[in-house]
Order: structure tokens, then sequence, then C-alpha cells
């Protein structure tokens, strides 16, 4: 290595969809659902929608418990 060269830092993109914890409205169960998803999910115990697509970045009609990674 020559001296007086500096490092070049050797950017590594991150992903922006993240998996999080949400709580039913309805029964309270929690579930871990994708941020990004394509497809609605729904609680297993009563079958609530918790998550609604939108083309990108989905609509979570529950409420967040916490982000995962």
């Amino acid at each position: 290595m020559l001296y007086g060269m500096k490092r070049r830092k050797i950017l590594i993109p991150e992903p922006r969809s993240r998996f999080i914890l949400v709580r039913c409205p309805n029964c309270g169960n929690e579930q871990v659902v994708f941020s990004h998803s394509t497809f609605p999910a729904r609680c297993l115990i009563c079958g609530n929608t918790l998550v609604e697509p939108r083309g990108g970045r989905a609509k979570i009609k529950a409420q967040i418990v916490r982000v995962l990674g």
C-alpha cells in the first residue's frame, strides 16, 4: 500500500424494506409482516387485513410493535 493514499470507502447499499412485528387491532395477535408486501396479509386468528399492498411500500393497518432488522 502506498503511504499518503486514502482508502476509498466501498458503500454497500442496504435494502429499504424491513420485516415488522404488528399487533392486530381486533384480537391482539402479534404477527410478522413485510413492509413492501405485494399480497394482502391477514391475521392468522381472526382474518382481519393487516397489510394492504400499494405498489411500493404497503399500507399497514395494524399497530406497529417493533421493526425487525
